[in-house]
């Protein structure tokens, strides 16, 4: 069914300009089967790359930064053609209550969960920008737990009352990123907290090694598990072939070690994530811009020469999988 929403009064004109466009878009998704909306999304995409102008100079900078020349500019646009579009899908999934349908790796992932559980400290459950993060939410609903998701909240309040309205039947409990208190106190009740750690962090971030580039990364993963001593999981769910489908990937559970600093952990933490992006780039954001803070204080954009962007590399540039470079160079 539509959202169908009311703005509040005294909010900006550009507020109820953006609100009116996003209440048809996610109006226009959520009709009909998921298979129609997803040939909509599909014919959507190609035009989105001219609106979101910013988004689209960051995954082409972002694919340079990480293949260098192992990915040619036309091959680099036609990859990040996809990744628009799977966001896109992402975007249409969380606005729509079809049900998740799980084909491989939820019954591992599962028992992952209950053993961590069962431990009675609670459980940190780390995700990504990967696949569907908005149906791998949702699987983790219908396990029965209760679950407690710290999201970046929209700028525009109008914005945010139509996502909170659509995402109302995850049956999960949404904590913005600014209430540590909330945060802490699902921890003290030794429940499921899921933070994203993908995410360029500006201020108290923890320097750490993303994909062969120094990262300026959320500390809330490491230090709530080091000062709380609660297990984390690194979970994805990775989009399958068939439209609708889905699959769970799940690494063993870290654990902080004694006198392991924050960076050390992080960077575990990181390193679980590093082989599903590069085995599914076509399905991880590259659009956010991921790696413009940099460690020295300096903030890179976009446009920056990419002799610089591949100077900062601390390894070589990485190779793209041989399926996707037929399928980009085709």
């Amino acid at each position: 069914m539509a959202t169908t929403l009311n703005p509040p009064q005294g909010v900006r004109w550009r507020h109820r300009l953006e609100w009116l466009l996003l209440r048809s878009l996610v109006g226009w998704l959520q009709q009909g089967d998921l298979g129609k909306a997803y040939r909509r999304v599909a014919r959507l995409s190609p035009l989105l790359r001219h609106v979101l102008r910013s988004e689209w100079a960051w995954s082409n900078t972002n694919l340079q930064w990480v293949y260098g020349n192992n990915l040619q500019p036309r091959a680099r646009e036609r990859l990040a053609a996809l990744v628009m579009e799977n966001i896109m899908r992402s975007l249409l999934e969380g606005l729509r209550p079809d049900p998740c349908q799980i084909s491989a790796g939820a019954e591992q992932a599962q028992t992952l969960i209950q053993e961590a559980l069962q431990q009675q400290r609670g459980l940190i459950v780390c995700s990504t920008h990967l696949g569907s993060w908005e149906m791998g939410v949702k699987w983790i609903a219908t396990l029965g737990q209760p679950i407690h998701v710290v999201y970046r909240h929209a700028n525009n309040p109008l914005s945010e009352q139509i996502f909170m309205a659509a995402r109302a039947h995850y049956g999960v409990h949404w904590i913005r990123r600014d209430e540590l208190v909330k945060m802490l106190r699902v921890l003290q009740k030794k429940e499921i907290l899921l933070l994203m750690t993908d995410i360029n962090q500006r201020r108290d971030g923890i320097v750490a090694p993303f994909l062969g580039i120094p990262a300026l990364c959320p500390a809330g993963p490491a230090r709530l598990a080091q000062r709380r001593q609660i297990p984390l999981l690194p979970l994805a769910c990775l989009r399958d072939p068939e439209w609708g489908r889905f699959r769970i990937l799940s690494a063993p559970m870290l654990a902080p070690l004694a006198d392991e600093s924050e960076e050390a952990l992080t960077t575990r933490i990181n390193q679980q994530f590093e082989p599903w992006i590069t085995a599914h780039p076509e399905q991880y954001n590259w659009l956010h811009a991921r790696w413009r803070s940099r460690p020295d204080g300096c903030l890179w954009s976009a446009d920056t020469p990419a002799e610089q962007l591949l100077q900062a590399r601390l390894t070589p540039p990485l190779l793209p999988p041989a399926a996707l470079l037929q399928r980009v160079n085709s």
